[in-house]
């Protein structure tokens, strides 16, 4: 299916300055729904610089659910580890490496992929027996977490040295890694003496820092960070939860919302532009942020006769690529969807290619 969405920011504030703003941003794009294998859902979770995406899709519930990666026109089921049934994909490389979890007759294990080797089991730390993978960088340096009897930890693998734990903040219980950049810096979040959840930093060669949070909102986590330093994530407090950005050398800062009670950030590029969430009465809906644009929902980009409705933009590749979640409806107010849960379907995963301004 393809759609022609216009970027048209109006309709969301009526200040000028801000409509300003939005005439200047115009811009259109072609809008591919990638599919789904067996069963109709499909839920996006990373975009690279090709196009090639990458995520999970089957039958509600999670049955006959497989990591997908989608490339060149086509939806490939990339299998899942011996004797298992589930596999889900979390983050690809700009080679085309795959990294994610998948099952195996006895627990889960992080798994990396590619397409001359298939899916190889990474392993779990010393005395643990299970592992997650959520992010991998160009040079295949893979980061998420291990589990077992003493709870969960923070890994990092390389080829070379195979897996090394990450550590945890001074008296906490669990850490875990989210992404690394080219450089080999690692972003995640790990709990604190107090049993707080805080956004963490490992630089290369160093020891985890807690990256703190925003006054009023005690609960951080990091989960992206590019190649220039900068960081995004999200705070969480008794005002709901805000999408925050991190700039390398700079304080912390939140990116607000759409008018709506919470808001995520979930991707961003190494120029700056972020794509996450906000929630509020009408359900969740996709935004795309700009330092001089701000917040916007790309549902007003979309022509009222476009039976779609964007809940989530997932992730953004350095051409600005969205790839996104959402429904084929006619119905623009609240969806019964959960990208978490993935049993609330129908789930769809859509590409939003920016094409040339005219």
């Amino acid at each position: 299916m393809k759609l022609t969405i216009l970027r048209l920011i109006v309709g969301w504030s009526l200040m000028p300055a801000i409509l300003t703003t939005s005439a200047a941003f115009a811009q259109s794009y072609t809008v591919v729904d990638i599919g789904a294998l067996t069963g109709g859902n499909s839920i996006p979770k990373k975009i690279n610089l090709s196009g090639q995406s990458v995520g999970h899709s089957g039958k509600m519930y999670g049955v006959r659910t497989r990591a997908f990666s989608f490339s060149n026109g086509k939806l490939a089921d990339l299998g899942t580890l011996p004797g298992g049934d589930f596999s889900t994909a979390s983050d690809v490389n700009t080679r085309g490496a795959v990294v994610g979890d998948s099952n195996t007759a006895t627990n889960m294990r992080a798994f990396l992929w590619d397409s001359s080797t298939g899916m190889q089991d990474l392993g779990a730390l010393p005395k643990d027996t299970g592992s997650r993978a959520y992010g991998i960088n160009n040079s295949d340096e893979v980061v998420g977490y291990s589990s077992g009897p003493d709870g969960i930890t923070a890994f990092s693998w390389r080829k070379q040295s195979g897996m090394n734990s990450l550590g945890r903040l001074p008296g906490g219980d669990m850490s875990q890694a989210y992404d690394i950049n080219d450089g080999g810096i690692i972003v995640g979040a790990a709990s604190t003496r107090d049993g707080e959840r805080h956004a963490v930093m490992w630089k290369v060669g160093g020891s985890i820092q807690d990256m703190g949070a925003l006054s009023g909102y005690p609960l951080s986590e990091a989960r992206r960070i590019n190649n220039a330093g900068d960081v995004i994530g999200s705070v969480s407090g008794p005002g709901g939860t805000r999408a925050v950005f991190w700039p390398s050398g700079g304080a912390i800062q939140s990116l607000g919302t759409l008018g709506a009670d919470s808001s995520t950030a979930l991707d961003f590029n190494n120029r700056g532009e972020i794509v996450g969430s906000s929630t509020g009465s009408v359900g969740a809906r996709a935004f795309y942020w700009t330092s001089s644009a701000g917040m916007i929902d790309l549902n007003t980009q979309i022509s009222p006769n476009d039976p779609i409705v964007l809940t989530t933009a997932i992730g953004i590749n350095n051409v600005g690529m969205i790839l996104a979640l959402g429904a084929v409806t006619i119905d623009k107010g609240p969806l019964e969807m959960d990208d978490t849960h993935h049993h609330a379907g129908p789930a769809h995963a859509f590409i939003l290619i920016p094409r040339a301004k005219t």
